[in-house]
């Protein structure tokens, strides 16, 4: 019997791995509480020299080493697959302002993360995600895994993993939960509808987390799922609900292999109601038919 694969954003533990940048130069100084004031009174950002910038970095590294071992042996994981980030994510090149409002100030920005992605990849720790997301290639080695019986934990804290069915690890509160295949469906149609604005991607003007979960409360059955997405989209966009769903679904969507991309081409209720716009069964411009 083979051992429990994890299958590890390393995203989250580079991020995990670093301190604060002013609790790590107050213990260097030994002064616990210490903190920069302008002359007004206010927090600023303190500055830090050469020497404290490579102490922290040599921390954060050590940090990083210590919580991927840590959470292998919580999980008692002799094996295991990371990805970090890399260069490149096609959802940009559908939608200039996707994640646009993550992180929209530089100064907010860790700088250290980036190195430890680049450190994690060049000592064989982890994979970078080249052309996708991190998110992507946990999704990709989940059903790789699954395809040959390997049992899998996903090991994050990013609520769209939750589309995977399986084990998961939430690396934020140390907590194993078990997503099932229908919890795992369920979860990605209701993230259709109400869009992830955390990523600026919009869903169905005016359903949230509540109407989302309400909308596809009666189902279980994807085939469902399916019809009550493309109704929503239907009763909010008219004649333009097959271009806002794609729009949306093709960001949140993760694949399932390395060539996967979103498509309607496997959603009956989708076929089925284009074939009904060609043949004038539903005409947008007649007021009935909105």
């Amino acid at each position: 019997m083979s051992s429990l694969l994890a299958i590890i954003d390393g995203d989250v533990l580079a991020y995990q791995a670093c301190e604060a940048r002013w609790q790590s130069k107050a213990k260097i100084e030994g002064n616990t509480s210490f903190v920069s004031l302008d002359w007004g009174g206010k927090k600023v950002a303190p500055e830090f020299t050469k020497e404290e910038d490579d102490i922290y970095l040599m921390k954060s590294w050590d940090n990083f080493q210590r919580k991927l071992q840590d959470l292998l042996e919580n999980l008692y994981c002799t094996d295991y697959l990371m990805a970090v980030k890399g260069d490149g994510n096609y959802r940009y090149q559908l939608y200039k302002e996707y994640k646009m409002n993550r992180h929209a100030d530089p100064k907010k920005r860790n700088e250290f993360v980036p190195i430890l992605r680049d450190l994690a990849v060049q000592t064989g720790l982890a994979v970078e995600s080249t052309g996708r997301e991190a998110d992507d290639m946990l999704r990709i080695w989940a059903n790789e895994a699954r395809a040959v019986g390997q049992d899998y934990i996903i090991c994050s804290i990013d609520k769209d993993l939750k589309c995977i069915p399986g084990k998961h690890w939430l690396m934020h509160k140390e907590m194993k939960i078990e997503v099932s295949e229908e919890a795992a469906c369920r979860h990605y149609y209701e993230q259709l509808l109400k869009g992830d604005p955390t990523d600026n991607i919009p869903g169905v003007a005016g359903i949230g987390e509540v109407k989302a979960a309400k909308a596809l409360a009666p189902f279980s059955k994807e085939a469902d799922f399916q019809q009550q997405v493309v109704e929503k989209y239907m009763a909010a966009y008219s004649k333009e609900w097959k271009s806002q769903l794609l729009s949306n679904a093709k960001m949140i969507h993760l694949q399932n292999h390395e060539h996967d991309y979103f498509s309607l081409d496997n959603w009956p209720i989708a076929r089925a109601i284009e074939a009904m716009e060609k043949s004038g069964e539903i005409r947008w411009d007649d007021p009935a038919s909105e």
